[in-house]
């Protein structure tokens, strides 16, 4: 019996709590795009080291309801996904919800591809199998230079030091 009434006072305080908030809150800072609609800057913010967070419309907007929680000192996380709810459902139109689901795809595909890019690097960082040409100069651009091999008949300062400078340099 006492958890029946505690959960009705419990809802009847949530339900009172929440219609605060929607009533106080400012929509013009909800319903504003994070980072001047800028999905460059929002897409390096959400990226963490090799992975990214996948980011929604509703996502983005309740970044900005816990900013408008914050204002008004609320910080039950439960209200602020109810608030989220209800304000993405019944005080955002089909335009302004839909601005922001696209800023959302958008900061997504430019992590994405970049993701893509550096898995591409990092696959070509790791071919290790040599390349077998019939020349020296194919041999040396596939494969890098190997300066310490002694098959070249030269040493590392005959390459690097202009000609004759050698025995200026071996005189001292």
């Amino acid at each position: 019996m006492y958890s029946q009434q505690y959960k009705k006072t419990s809802n009847i305080s949530i339900q009172t709590t929440l219609n605060d908030f929607l009533n106080r809150a400012n929509y013009d800072i909800i319903h504003q795009l994070p980072y001047n609609n800028n999905p460059q800057a929002l897409a390096a913010k959400v990226r963490i080291g090799k992975r990214f967070q996948r980011l929604t419309g509703m996502n983005l907007m309740k970044r900005n309801v816990k900013q408008e929680a914050q204002r008004l000192q609320l910080h039950n996380q439960y209200l602020i996904n109810l608030a989220t709810n209800k304000i993405w459902n019944l005080k955002t139109t089909r335009s302004q919800r839909q601005q922001f689901v696209n800023l959302a795809n958008n900061a997504n595909n430019i992590n994405h591809n970049m993701m893509r890019h550096n898995e591409t690097l990092n696959r070509i960082a790791q071919i290790n199998v040599p390349q077998v040409t019939n020349n020296q100069f194919g041999d040396n651009f596939f494969n890098g230079t190997n300066f310490n091999n002694d098959s070249n008949n030269q040493d590392i300062q005959s390459l690097i030091l202009p000609a004759g400078s050698l025995r200026n340099f071996e005189s001292f």
